[in-house]
């Protein structure tokens, strides 16, 4: 859950890493194929411009400042007071017009006709790096270790002889919105792959997609372009961490807010809750019906039993009666979750204790942190979630799915994983 959430952030799910360990390679053969890589949520760097902010929420907050300057992932603005200012900024505004009337909830403005988003009043926020790697490689640009992402998978991939922005580059985009969001980014993905393509001797390209880049790229994949098209250009996919099928973590950060269990005294979840509430892609990762059973209850208070089947009481009784706008136009993007038509080389964790259940005693719900009966996954996605994949092996247009379950590889730990590292050469070189 860059997801993720789904990965997956304090927006789902911070993308903190703990370790130091650097992992190394003995290959020194030529570079393989072409490889674009697909970050999750929160995996993006973002820059933001304040131009006049009409308000704030607290006298340190600035209203305006010169130029752009680093949002996401900046540590420095993770400290009291200021990580206010940092939510302040980071919210969405939603636009959704009934009968011409603006409901204004949790500072949001939401427009039911055309569902579309917005920066908050005042903000303007870019995406940075797209078509390179460093920006992904690591998040906060002072590269500390909290904020390493690719960088593992693409230094190792140096080793093998390849070349940053060559023949392995990045494709960003704006985590907080729903693939239904972001066509613009899908026409620059599309004319990215095709020009990786050319400027490597016409060699099919590798796509390498992490937490929530997984279901983003099946969304393009579906609607942007064609099967010929995909015959043409695409290698495989190769499949990190896939919350194909939405996670459990992402009905705790409605309810009560999430912060992947850091920094609780600087990062509470209850501030955090309503700007990852804001961002249509957590509607997007809410669990689907296509892999939850219907009368299956995922989550439960002292009065009320939470199934798909009721997800608009869940948001009711919530006070969030925004948050089923935001299900109903992203939650269901992807249909019943079928096959992209590419060959896929699927890689999750699993042995990690993940949420599969919900429970809130007398008085605790909705800000409250919530009791978790756990089952398999790898921390963030539930196993059954990133396995749908499985699904697709005699129903992908005739193209290979390979699935691999990578033992105690936590969600965002899968990124330095030496096993999960040794699928993904094989999947470039053609090996798997």
């Amino acid at each position: 859950m860059p997801s993720s959430v789904l990965g997956v952030v304090v927006v789902v799910g911070f993308l903190f890493l703990h370790s130091e360990s650097r992992s190394s390679s003995p290959y020194k053969a030529p570079a393989g194929l072409p490889v674009v890589l697909i970050p999750g949520d929160g995996g993006s760097q973002l820059e933001a411009n304040l131009t006049g902010k009409p308000t704030t929420v607290h006298y340190v907050c600035s209203k305006q400042t010169p130029d752009f300057f680093d949002l996401w992932l900046n540590l420095e603005l993770f400290t009291p007071l200021v990580i206010d200012c940092w939510v302040d900024n980071m919210q969405f505004v939603f636009f959704c017009l009934m009968n011409l009337e603006i409901m204004f909830v949790f500072r949001m403005m939401f427009n039911m006709t055309t569902g579309e988003s917005t920066n908050m009043p005042g903000v303007d926020i870019r995406v940075t790096g797209f078509g390179d790697t460093p920006e992904i490689e690591w998040l906060d640009p002072s590269k500390a270790s909290s904020g390493r992402y690719f960088f593992d998978l693409v230094d190792m991939m140096s080793s093998w002889g390849y070349t940053r922005g060559k023949n392995v580059v990045g494709a960003p985009y704006d985590w907080r919105k729903s693939p239904n969001e972001l066509s613009d980014y899908f026409v620059t993905l599309k004319k990215l792959i095709e020009d990786t393509y050319r400027y490597n001797d016409n060699q099919k390209v590798v796509l390498v997609a992490h937490s929530m880049g997984n279901p983003v790229t099946l969304y393009f994949m579906r609607n942007f372009v064609d099967q010929p098209w995909k015959d043409k250009f695409i290698a495989s996919l190769v499949s990190l961490a896939p919350p194909w099928g939405g996670s459990m973590q992402i009905v705790k950060l409605f309810a009560s807010g999430y912060n992947m269990n850091y920094y609780r005294v600087i990062l509470p979840p209850s501030h955090l809750r309503a700007m990852q509430r804001s961002f249509t892609s957590s509607a997007f990762l809410f669990p689907s019906s296509h892999v939850w059973g219907a009368d299956e209850v995922f989550a439960t208070t002292e009065t009320t039993n939470y199934t798909v089947s009721n997800v608009e009481q869940f948001f009711t009784d919530l006070d969030y009666k925004l948050g089923w706008e935001q299900y109903k136009r992203a939650a269901n993007l992807n249909g019943d979750l079928s096959a992209p038509g590419v060959p896929v080389h699927c890689i999750y964790g699993t042995g990690v204790d993940t949420p599969e259940k919900l429970t809130w005693p007398k008085g605790y719900f909705p800000d409250y942190q919530p009791i978790q009966i756990n089952g398999d996954g790898d921390g963030t996605v539930n196993k059954r979630s990133a396995a749908v994949c499985a699904r697709w092996k005699n129903a992908n247009a005739g193209h290979r799915v390979t699935v691999h379950e990578v033992f105690k590889a936590e969600h965002m730990a899968i990124m330095r994983d030496p096993t999960a590292l040794e699928l993904v050469r094989k999947a470039i070189y053609q090996q798997l």
